[in-house]
């Protein structure tokens, strides 16, 4: 049975817009439902350092109180970034919705994730009961696999920095462009998924199926 180890927006790495303590028992409920062991951990250093035994490492965390400006780090977090990125060499992680820009002070996290929040250009419009369909070409991918489209409460996270490499695979189209918000990592082992912003969007058998289908996808 694989391990997946959850990272909680707790301590420094929460914020004011999200709530955590709803989304992050969401995703492991639905995790745990699919047969997976899940290890649910606060944001600290020790969470991301020691990952002996954990199969994949979800990031469902925020960036602090202000994203326009990095969070200081101190050096028991500079050593735990060092770690975790030896670790993910190797290994998957899944970024959900803010967890894009959890680790905003370590340059090398915009790099796993394969795209950049940009702070006062990336956004998102009022929430809404959304609908995120499959990229054109992706119909088939696996992690749409079961699903035509997606719809679900949410915010649509738009004008993110995608890097050169990603395979984009679900979207939403606002103001008639198209912004992807799944996507799989230029290294194949990893995957952001900006879904996920409240505990009702886990309402959606959608959203849940589209997180199953993910990790799924990842541990391969």
């Amino acid at each position: 049975m694989a391990l997946i180890r959850i990272i909680d927006g707790t301590g420094r790495h929460s914020d004011p817009w999200h709530p955590f303590h709803e989304t992050t028992p969401a995703i492991a409920r639905t995790l745990a439902e699919a047969g997976y062991q899940v290890d649910v951990r606060d944001a600290e250093p020790d969470a991301i350092s020691d990952l002996a035994g954990v199969d994949l490492l979800v990031v469902n965390a925020g960036g602090g109180t202000d994203p326009r400006h990095p969070l200081p780090t101190p050096p028991e977090w500079a050593e735990a970034y060092d770690r975790l990125g030896e670790w993910a060499d190797s290994h998957p992680v899944l970024a959900i919705h803010t967890g894009i820009n959890a680790f905003r002070d370590w340059d090398r996290w915009f790099e796993i994730c394969g795209g950049t929040w940009v702070p006062g250009v990336s956004s998102h419009p009022e929430r809404s009961l959304a609908v995120f369909e499959p990229m054109p070409g992706a119909e088939k991918h696996p992690i749409l696999d079961g699903l035509d489209r997606v719809i679900a409460y949410d915010e649509r996270y738009w004008k993110i920095d995608v890097h050169d490499g990603i395979t984009p695979v679900l979207m939403h189209e606002t103001s008639d462009v198209i912004y992807p918000v799944v996507w799989v990592a230029p290294s194949d082992r990893a995957i952001y998924d900006a879904l996920g912003h409240m505990g009702r969007t886990y309402e959606s058998a959608d959203r849940r199926r589209l997180l199953t289908n993910e990790v799924a996808y990842l541990l391969g």
